[in-house]
């Protein structure tokens, strides 16, 4: 019988949910478990969510079988022991009780030779002779000693003996006069970071950690508010998922108010050492991070993919950061964890991609798609045809006036008008048009080359009323966008003719119409105007826009270093 899905959907993002059984929620300290199956279909979601649910079974199983403390009850397990040696030997001292300097060099001698033999008995792991103290100190951190099984005796056996190597050292110190001690102890150190000076006592503290849900659970609903509110799209809360997943691999899945900077310390850390292909490769299937970067530093360096870079790390913090405001703006979190943290110097957007040269432009333009051929479904084999529809027109719309993938794509019949004799693309935010910024909504005029091209003929024998200019797009990718088809067919497409590298896209075409205009002496601002950019400084502040004249002579001013007569339509 197949095991049951445990789905949620939320907006567009399907979860797992499944409850922990009442027995293992204290072990786990969870009541359920929940993971974003980010956005897909039904029936993805359907099985990634039954291999978690075979996966929970196996952790379940495992916890029955063999059940041991977790990092958290073993860190406050050191921290109690730790706490009520200090707190008595502090009584002592505020009786007024007076030592002779005889009697300290004698205490200070004792307490060093204890720290000795207890890093001996642990070195050796001959642990039995505390037994009894570790008894004590699982009581006073709330753990049954007789409901403990052997693991977990040893356990708290072992930790009591870490905890007393730095007790020793510290009551040592204290008879020196040195009352500054800090501990060596990472579990002993991350319990007393856990409690601030003046917290409550342990018990409410532990109470009140329990009580909070775990990061886990939380920052699902965190990208499902972003999302609704419009503030990211499917694409950045897709990439946000991933980032909290891999912050929970690194630093572990706590309250949102238990990380520390150190967390993010360590997060940023541990990325930097990470291969860029971690979340893609085969090999790293079920890897921890540290398990991939052993694995990768074990590669021949030929074999070696490039790490993260520190665009993408950047990411990851801006993501994290954004949360941990949040949570400061609700009262879940004090501070920042994330902020001041400086990153290398990304490449600047002129530099992101490389402008189209005159030999490449050729080669594009060239090819089957605008010379001729074989058939619709074989575009990059030379022939008979030439077939103007999105593939032929939509480069050259770019081309030739500079706007962005998606506007094009998007555009409808009623889009295209004319004023004063100027024909023109209105770009709008009318739905189910969706656009980039604010900036974006604005008039291009059509280039002459277009024109002749017999485009606005072409956009007549789609008929009247509010009709797609290119019906055959159809939306995909995470957030449904018309150009996803597109980009992915133009990257094979120059792949099969050979006009393809590395920083030169799509994308590229805009830039190289930008670079173009600007040749021309062209007006920054009246290029902004045209593609949609925002013109920093007082004058782009106080120029409202730019005439339709001016747009359009700064259109023509596109002049490319090929020959397009021969895909006139009007000679």
């Amino acid at each position: 019988m197949a095991a049951p899905s445990n789905i949620v959907r939320r907006g567009r993002i399907f979860h797992f949910r499944r409850a922990v059984p009442a027995d293992l929620r204290d072990r786990l300290k969870r009541r359920e478990l929940v993971r974003s199956l980010g956005a897909c279909g039904p029936r993805s979601a359907r099985l990634r969510a039954d291999e978690l649910y075979w996966l929970s079974e196996q952790l379940f199983e495992t916890a029955r079988a063999n059940p041991m403390l977790t990092q958290d009850q073993l860190a406050h397990l050191a921290q109690s022991f730790y706490s009520h040696i200090l707190e008595r030997e502090r009584t002592a001292r505020a009786s007024g009780m007076y030592l002779t300097k005889d009697g300290r060099v004698a205490r200070a001698n004792y307490w060093g030779n204890v720290a000795e033999q207890v890093r001996d008995s642990l070195g050796g792991n001959t642990l039995d002779h505390g037994s009894d103290t570790a008894r004590m100190s699982a009581r006073l951190a709330g753990l049954s000693w007789d409901d403990l099984n052997e693991a977990e005796r040893h356990q708290c056996k072992e930790v009591v003996h870490r905890a007393g190597i730095d007790l020793a050292e510290a009551l040592k110190a204290r008879y020196e006069g040195d009352f500054e001690f800090e501990p060596r102890s990472k579990l002993l150190r991350q319990a007393l970071a856990e409690v601030p000076p003046t917290a409550a006592p342990l018990h409410q503290t532990q109470s009140r950690a329990q009580a909070e849900p775990l990061f886990s659970t939380v920052y699902p609903n965190y990208i499902e508010d972003q999302l609704r509110r419009g503030e990211w799209r499917q694409q950045t809360g897709n990439q946000a998922d991933a980032t909290y997943r891999l912050f929970i691999q690194i630093c572990g899945d706590k309250p949102v108010s238990q990380y520390r900077r150190p967390d993010a310390a360590q997060f940023r850390a541990t990325a930097e050492r990470m291969p860029s292909d971690y979340g893609k490769a085969a090999s790293y299937k079920n890897f921890t991070p540290e398990e991939i970067i052993r694995a990768y530093e074990k590669l021949p360096v030929e074999r070696k993919p490039p790490l993260l870079t520190q665009k993408t790390i950047k990411r990851h913090f801006s993501a994290l950061s954004a949360m941990w405001s949040e949570a400061i703006a609700t009262g879940k979190a004090m501070e920042n964890i994330f902020s001041g943290f400086k990153f290398a110097a990304v490449k600047r957007a002129v530099d992101e991609r490389d402008q189209w040269s005159d030999t490449e432009l050729k080669a594009l333009f060239g090819s089957p798609v605008w010379s001729g051929c074989l058939s619709a479904g074989r575009r990059s084999q030379p022939g008979q045809q030439i077939i103007r529809d999105d593939k032929f027109w939509i480069p050259l719309v770019t081309l030739l006036s500079g706007m962005r993938l998606e506007e094009i794509c998007q555009l409808r019949t009623d889009d295209i008008r004319e004023e004063n004799g100027i024909s023109f693309f209105d770009i709008n935010d009318r739905p189910p048009r969706q656009l980039k910024n604010k900036n974006a909504v604005r008039r291009v005029p059509i280039h002459s080359d277009l024109i002749h091209m017999g485009f606005l003929a072409y956009v007549k024998t789609l008929g009247k009323g509010s009709q797609s200019v290119f019906p055959a797009l159809k939306p995909g990718g995470a957030d449904d966008k018309l150009g996803h088809g597109f980009t992915k067919w133009f990257t094979r497409y120059r792949q099969d003719i050979g006009v393809y590298r590395k920083n030169l896209d799509f994308h590229s075409l805009r830039h190289t119409a930008t670079t173009l205009m600007h040749q021309a002496d062209i007006s920054t601002l009246v290029i902004d105007h045209l593609t949609g950019h925002s013109t920093p400084g007082e004058t782009g502040r106080y120029t409202k826009g730019s005439s339709l004249q001016q747009l359009a002579a700064a259109i023509e001013a596109i002049k490319p270093g090929l020959a397009l007569a021969h895909l006139y339509n009007d000679r």
